[in-house]
């Protein structure tokens, strides 16, 4: 296993993430010249499980981000009546291993709600995320109707002024965003950012008003405790469903800036971030930080 620097000046530097991030699924980020730089963990390698548990032991442990009793969603995507090798969800072993850590972390319980564009029985069994969920001891649901959401207002945004958004994602103690990196006709790509699509009442009004400005005004109001991008296969072809034609990357990628997430992760399909309108949007309202020379990349090998 390499690593690009050491565990003391990680720990060091590690300034936007870990303990630091517990609790801020409803604060905003301001990424400024003078900000700190964020750290990004990319694990590679076959074994996800392993990946997983390795990635986290380097951000600080599990424990960093969660409390005894806290409230943890995971949001994955499992948009898809798709099977796991069709890369258009997110990998259920890694769903399964994060739910099984938060438990074990001390959470009280783990509720992964999804509002998927398949219906949700077909999405949910297919993916195989819901079996795993619920033999991790979590709770899948898909919040299919009004009781489950809350307006909130976005007062940064441009073309999204406001929102109903699920209420677990709003009130969690500890929000973990799980999305899967594959191609999109609409987006060019969808990544951490535009992985919230499945947490709103109406996706369709992004899709209608500047789908690009409108992801970026979302993330001004929204910002996980810790993102983990499975990057282990992407699609490249015929996204977001699928199926396509697929690369294996091999990696997974942790963070707590969304934009820093995606930005890297845009450079798996051979783009430069900033090709990536909502990337741009983003990192110029300084939600996060879109320019790699800034961000601290360390790479892990399994």
């Amino acid at each position: 296993m390499k690593a690009t620097i050491s565990r003391r000046d990680f720990l060091a530097r590690l300034t936007v993430g870990g303990a630091g991030a517990m609790c801020l699924p409803r604060m905003t980020f301001a990424a400024t010249a003078s900000a700190p730089a964020p750290t990004l963990i990319i694990v590679h390698g076959t074994d996800i499980p392993r990946m997983l548990a390795t990635g986290m032991e380097k951000w600080g442990g599990w424990r960093s981000i969660i409390k005894p009793g806290s409230r943890v969603v995971v949001k994955p995507n499992a948009a898809w009546a798709s099977r796991p090798d069709e890369g258009g969800n997110t990998d259920p072993l890694l769903v399964e291993q994060c739910v099984t850590e938060c438990l074990a972390a001390g959470a009280t319980r783990v509720v992964v709600p999804e509002k998927p564009c398949s219906p949700a029985s077909k999405s949910f069994s297919m993916s195989g995320i819901a079996d795993v969920v619920r033999r991790a001891g979590g709770k899948m649901y898909c919040p299919d109707k009004a009781k489950y959401f809350r307006k909130v207002m976005i007062p940064k945004g441009i073309s999204l002024k406001e929102a109903k958004v699920v209420a677990d994602v709003l009130d969690c103690d500890c929000l973990i965003n799980m999305p899967v990196a594959k191609q999109h006709g609409g987006s060019m790509l969808t990544l951490s950012m535009k992985n919230w699509m499945g947490s709103v009442s109406d996706r369709g009004f992004w899709h209608r008003n500047n789908l690009h400005q409108c992801i970026a005004d979302f993330s001004t109001r929204i910002r996980p405790t810790l993102i983990i991008l499975d990057a282990t296969r992407i699609l490249t072809t015929n996204g977001p469903r699928g199926p396509g034609k697929l690369a294996y990357p091999n990696q997974i990628i942790i963070g707590s800036d969304s934009v820093a997430v995606d930005a890297y992760s845009a450079t798996l399909f051979g783009k430069q971030p900033f090709d990536i309108p909502y990337i741009k949007i983003a990192h110029e309202m300084k939600t996060g930080c879109g320019d790699l020379s800034r961000v601290n990349c360390v790479h892990i090998k399994l």
